[in-house]
């Protein structure tokens, strides 16, 4: 049968989906497609199959850990294993492809998504200067005249928090000072990863959304206000067009997904939670599941409903939202990947760190696409210790062809 947009993808236990337009296709069956690169075959299975192995190649499993695949459009494989939540006192609730959770930095990857749909309804390019486009209250600091969208999507803005204390240094206020602050040296003279490079589109796609003709103007003055048509404009011109209602950066009512320590259990440790982000959301915040978040990587890769064909090249060309730094990875082994990895962490301590690992990653060549959550820090993946999911991922691609 055929969804519209105006339902959830929480309210069905979905198998799979083919995109046809901007409407999910709800199906039972099991793709199973191969795809020929050289002389050799990609292995949906195989994929499937070292994927779980290469998660669970230290012995120490995650608490919890879910998986989506998608290929050429469709949900092709899904599960979930373990627990979202497992507290001392027996309380329990499964992980599955439906549980939300944090995806953390992945968020980064929709905002610029976002952002090039507004650049190309105002006739502006990545390279663009923002400067325009701050309350016009504000004080400007040095170097941010010649600042980029290009330069905040890349992390080349040199904008600095130190990745940090979010509630304070991407709040309204905080970002405000920071633009005031400016930068020591022109853009790109001093890159570096910073979650503010992605919370200043709070502010900046309401006031690009200004920009619009006959639209409602928001006052840029105002952290709720900002927050707010954020918020809206990004579920109105991203998720609404997926089919999915109320993404937002809060956890769900029931239930809500927490996270461990692999030590947690053993020591009797609670879970931890991480309430509203909608304070400091940009970089990092939403609230999905894999599923959901797999149908983002479908619709992105295999439709013009949220990105025009022109803008998904200018996202992969310069890396806008993604992981630009396994450019030229020597796991490329069948044409470019892209992709873009989470992770929120309570502790620099590995040993007693809880948060999440998130990852999605697409494989072009193959019709490919993957997103994978872990509730669970301090897991020994194949190819490296906890922040290296992305790499196992990449691992299990390659040794998916035979």
């Amino acid at each position: 049968m055929l969804v519209s947009k105006s339902y959830s993808f929480k309210k069905f236990s979905i198998q799979c989906f083919l995109i046809v337009s901007i409407f999910i296709l709800i199906t039972c069956e099991k793709s199973n497609q191969n795809i020929q690169s050289n002389t050799e075959t990609f292995q949906l299975d195989l994929f499937e199959q070292n994927l779980i192995d290469y998660v669970n190649w230290g012995g120490d499993s995650p608490i919890g850990w879910a998986y989506a695949i998608t290929q050429n459009g469709q949900l092709v494989r899904s599960n979930g294993f373990g627990n979202a939540v497992q507290e001392p006192d027996g309380t329990t609730t499964a992980m599955t492809a439906n549980k939300e959770i944090n995806v953390a930095s992945v968020t980064k990857f929709y905002t610029a998504i976002v952002v090039m749909q507004l650049l190309e309804e105002l006739n502006l390019t990545i390279h663009s200067l923002i400067g325009p486009y701050f309350p016009d209250s504000w004080e400007v600091g040095p170097n941010m005249d010649s600042m980029s969208f290009a330069h905040l999507m890349r992390h080349e803005s040199g904008l600095d928090t130190g990745n940090t204390d979010f509630d304070n240094t991407l709040s309204y206020a905080a970002i405000k000072q920071y633009v005031k602050d400016g930068v020591g040296v022109p853009p790109p003279d001093q890159a570096d990863y910073d979650n503010i490079n992605f919370a200043i589109f709070r502010i900046l796609i309401p006031s690009l959304q200004n920009n619009l003709p006959n639209a409602p103007l928001a006052n840029l003055d105002s952290d709720l206000t900002t927050r707010a048509v954020y918020r809206s404009y990004m579920q109105k011109a991203l998720f609404d067009k997926v089919g999915m209602p109320n993404i937002d950066f809060t956890e769900e009512n029931n239930n809500p997904t927490r996270y461990y320590n692999i030590n947690d259990i053993s020591n009797g440790t609670s879970g931890v939670l991480y309430g509203d982000w909608d304070n400091k959301s940009g970089g990092g915040g939403y609230f999905m599941t894999v599923i959901e978040m797999a149908a983002v990587n479908a619709f992105f890769e295999h439709t013009n409903a949220i990105v025009s064909d022109a803008a998904r090249t200018i996202i992969k060309a310069n890396y806008l939202g993604l992981d630009s730094y396994f450019d030229g990875d020597f796991r490329e082994e069948h044409g470019k990947y892209y992709g873009k990895n989470g992770s929120i962490s309570n502790n620099n301590n590995i040993n007693i760190a809880q948060g999440v690992v998130t990852q999605i990653q697409m494989f072009p060549s193959a019709g490919v696409e993957i997103a994978v959550m872990v509730n669970t820090r301090g897991v020994n993946y194949k190819t490296g210790f906890d922040s290296f999911l992305r790499s196992s991922i990449k691992t299990a691609f390659n040794d998916a062809f035979e």
